[in-house]
Parts: structure tokens; C-alpha cells; sequence
């Protein structure tokens, strides 16, 4: 049980369910999605309903849904469940904050995902060697896609993608260390999922600070109580 996506696959429900609903009632989408000067406005809901509506059309619905189950899939079995809830939640407020700043309306998935990318590229750099390809290859060419789409527009994200499997088959540690170099890139170009990937990577951290911290302080004083 433990090493089945839950998280994940409710998540990919939960946006399909959402998917349904914005097509079958067009008007859900200018209530939920983002909008300049609604939270003033005491629309305090739109803090997190942006994530149920993709309003950039069918193409940004099957992307979202892909991208989600393939990502969400990498960070819950390599980062475990309860840390993904944090890097969904850290995406999602990284780019929401950047958003709502920069007077930007719409809304998506994508930075809660973003945030579970951001997380799991700092993880599998510590891991070393002990990483899998295949994750390596989903964080890699996720981020170098986002990339090329936010600089160039979608040829570009498929040359991202390509140039990210390049760096992948050299070396997987530059793969993922040019995912970081590129989310640094997206957020200074004022891009939201660069936002969002930073957030995730900063509470990546974070937790893996917490998670290696204590448990060698305990092994320590454990050593010492057996000791005397």
C-alpha cells in the first residue's frame, strides 16, 4: 500500500472531475479562476480554486493531467506522501503569491506540480548516484520543457525537453542541476512556474534538512547511552 501513488491518483481524479465540470458549466470558470483585484474583493476563495480550472483550453487540460500523473507519481514514491502534500501546497502558494503580485489572471495546475518538481529535483541531487533514470528523466524534461514554453513559446518546450534528455544521457547530476539553473532562469523572466519550482526546492530542502538532522543526533545520543 505504501508504495502506491494515493496521492496522486486522487489528485488526477480530482482534476478530471474538475475538467468535466468546467466543460459542462462554462460559467465555474470565471468564478474559480484568478482574477486581479478579487481577493481585495473579499473572493478569498480564489486563493485555491485556481487549481480546479485550466483556462487555456483542452491542450492545457491533457498537459496538466499528464504532466500530474507522471511527476506526482516521481515525488510520492521518492519523497513519500506527506512530504508531497508540502511541495503541492509549497507550488501552489509560491505561485499563487507571484501571481496575485504581478497582476496575473488565469489559472492551472501547473504550479502545485511545479512545486512537487521543484521538491523532488532537490531530493534526487542529494541521493547522489542512488537516483532512478527514469525519474530523473520525468524532473528533467518537465522542467526543460516549461522552460522552452516560457521563453519561446512550444517549439521551444519540445527543444527543452530533448535538450534535457541530452544532459541526462551525459551525466544525471548536470540533468538535474540544469533543472535548478533553469527554474532560477523562469522566475527572473517574472514566470510563475519559475516561482513555483523554486518554492518547491526551497522546502525540498528544508525537509531534507529536517529528515537528515534528527535522526543523526538520535543515533548519536543513542551510542552514548550504550556507552554508559
Amino acid at each position: 500500500m505504501r508504495h502506491r501513488p494515493i496521492l496522486t491518483l486522487t489528485a488526477v481524479g480530482a482534476a478530471m472531475i474538475a475538467a468535466v465540470v468546467q466543460y459542462a458549466v462554462p460559467p465555474a470558470v470565471s468564478v474559480l479562476q484568478r482574477t486581479p483585484g478579487a481577493l481585495e474583493a473579499g473572493q478569498w476563495w480564489r486563493l485555491a480554486t485556481p487549481l480546479f480550472v485550466q483556462t487555456l483550453g483542452w491542450y492545457q487540460v491533457v498537459t496538466n493531467l499528464v504532466t500530474l500523473a507522471l511527476v506526482g507519481m516521481v515525488a510520492e514514491r521518492e519523497l513519500g506522501r506527506g512530504r508531497w502534500l508540502v511541495l503541492f501546497v509549497a507550488g501552489t502558494v509560491g505561485g499563487q503569491v507571484a501571481a496575485y503580485a504581478w497582476q496575473e489572471p488565469g489559472g492551472g495546475d501547473s504550479i502545485a506540480i511545479c512545486g512537487l518538481a521543484g521538491g523532488a529535483v532537490v531530493w534526487l541531487l542529494a541521493r547522489r548516484n542512488q537516483a532512478s533514470r527514469w525519474d530523473v528523466a520525468v524532473l528533467a524534461c518537465y522542467v526543460g520543457a516549461l522552460t522552452g514554453w516560457g521563453f519561446l513559446g512550444i517549439r521551444a518546450a519540445a527543444v527543452g525537453a530533448v535538450t534535457a534528455a541530452v544532459a541526462l544521457y551525459v551525466n544525471r547530476r548536470i540533468a538535474l542541476a540544469a533543472a535548478a539553473v533553469c527554474a532560477t532562469a523562469l522566475a527572473a523572466h517574472a514566470d510563475l512556474h519559475g516561482v513555483s519550482l523554486l518554492s518547491g526546492m526551497a522546502i525540498g530542502l528544508l525537509l531534507l534538512v529536517i529528515r537528515v538532522g534528527p535522526p543523526r543526533a538520535g543515533r548519536a545520543a543513542g551510542r552514548c547511552r550504550g556507552a554508559v
